[in-house]
């Protein structure tokens, strides 16, 4: 490994040493950018989650960089309401793992945090109950759908989460533009001037086992990714080889490295440092950046909509987590209690002070004008539709790992295409017979 490889590749580990197998169970840990910025502190925790705690006190599970800096919320929540909360933080890595063991032993806590697509999972298999009404007020109507199954809503929305393009603002001017292009052809012909003027770094970063990239190129043709009511896939549709086959060429014509996340060291640290100009990610990473002055001031970079095939602007991907409440939790009312706190707009107004993270009710936004905000606005504003069924995120796990074997010669756009519809027809096997039997919805 020489030139820019060696700048990202933390170990020399070829992916053709890899099996099938091996890179399925890579892929099936969820290993995500939070992970990898820091998320992973909160390990030592976890052990502890299943333990006993007071009954008179709330328990709760959390994220990552939200578990981490939730004891800033609470003592305000404590002392107005005399409510105890005992709080674990958990990576992302282990969390649906966790969950869906803990659901198994009866031993969930009273409120957790949730990712918007695992939502319609644990609803199905009983975990978690559906939102009160009154709770439901002031949000984004794209949202509160990713957490509605059939008539009612199960996550009360938390922080959001929308997939923009942070990208150098240096580098995008030396190639004739005040910001990225909005259409795809634009913008991979100014990745080509980024790539013919520093041919020793990379135009653009999408990790192989990352499925947002090729989600997000996908949600723009407006094609659902599911067909006949979620019965089967539809990875064969004109649209989604039409994504499918951008997403290709980018690796194809070397705008982008084939590395998973788990061989790149720190991926903000070869940001700030120029190693790629285009970083596709979620807002978390903006207070990333800030806490990194060192490396990277705030008028070095800049964001942008993801590009679309006709320009901006497009549909995105818009997601995000909820807070969701127990099947099993000893007092309800308190978990909503605690929930319905955490939603307030003053709330998620200190919450975005501290981590960065975007408030999910509209009316927090007032006072977000800055040009970053604004383009979680705008994406936010037009969210492209996954599909919600409980096997969504077993699919986005296959469909990636096929993807990852596109990339690296293993099918051409049309076998992939065909290769994740056969997968996902299989998962979704049992979803059909409980569907023409009229047992689910």
């Amino acid at each position: 490994m020489h030139g820019v490889g060696a700048k990202l590749v933390a170990a020399g580990k070829g992916w053709q040493d890899r099996a099938m197998g091996a890179a399925d169970q890579e892929h099936a840990t969820g290993c995500t950018r939070r992970t990898l910025l820091g998320g992973g502190t909160a390990a030592a925790t976890l052990a502890a989650c299943g333990a006993r705690h007071d009954p008179a006190r709330v328990t709760m599970w959390a994220m990552s960089t939200e578990g981490e800096n939730a004891p800033l919320l609470l003592p305000a929540f404590e002392r107005t309401t005399g409510i105890g909360v005992d709080l674990q933080s958990l990576p992302w890595t282990a969390a649906h793992e966790k969950m869906l063991t803990a659901y198994a032993g009866n031993t969930l806590p009273d409120l957790m945090m949730v990712s918007n697509a695992w939502v319609p999972e644990f609803a199905a298999v009983g975990a978690i109950v559906p939102v009160p009404p009154a709770l439901l007020g002031d949000q984004f109507p794209g949202i509160a759908e990713q957490v509605r199954v059939g008539q009612h809503h199960y996550g009360l929305p938390w922080v959001i989460g929308a997939h923009v393009q942070f990208y150098l603002t240096a580098p995008v001017r030396a190639a004739g533009h005040d910001r990225p292009p909005a259409d795809w052809a634009g913008w991979v012909a100014m990745a080509r001037r980024l790539k013919a003027r520093d041919p020793d770094n990379w135009p653009i970063l999408m990790m192989l086992n990352w499925p947002e990239h090729l989600l997000s190129f996908a949600v723009q043709l407006g094609q659902p990714l599911l067909r006949e009511g979620g019965r089967f896939g539809n990875f064969r549709s004109d649209a989604f080889r039409t994504a499918l086959g951008f997403y290709k060429s980018l690796f194809d014509q070397g705008l982008a490295p084939r590395l998973l996340s788990t061989e790149i060291e720190d991926p903000l640290t070869a940001f700030a440092r120029g190693t790629f100009t285009l970083y596709p990610g979620q807002p978390y990473m903006v207070g990333d950046l800030d806490r990194r002055p060192g490396e990277i001031r705030r008028d070095q970079w800049a964001t942008a909509p993801m590009p679309g095939p006709r320009g901006a602007p497009p549909l995105g991907l818009v997601g995000g987590s909820s807070l969701a409440v127990t099947r099993n939790a000893r007092d309800p009312a308190r978990a909503w209690a605690l929930a319905r706190y955490l939603c307030t707009p003053a709330t998620q107004m200190r919450f975005h002070a501290y981590t960065g993270d975007l408030p999910s009710r509209p009316s927090a936004w007032g006072p977000l004008t800055d040009p970053v905000s604004q383009t979680f606005a705008t994406q936010i504003a037009h969210p492209g539709a996954e599909p919600v069924v409980a096997e969504w995120e077993r699919i986005k796990t296959e469909m990636q790992l096929v993807a990852e074997h596109m990339v690296r010669g293993s099918f051409t756009v049309d076998a992939a295409a065909a290769e994740m519809d056969r997968r996902t027809d299989r998962l979704l096997e049992k979803r059909r017979w409980m569907l023409d039997r009229g047992t689910s919805t």
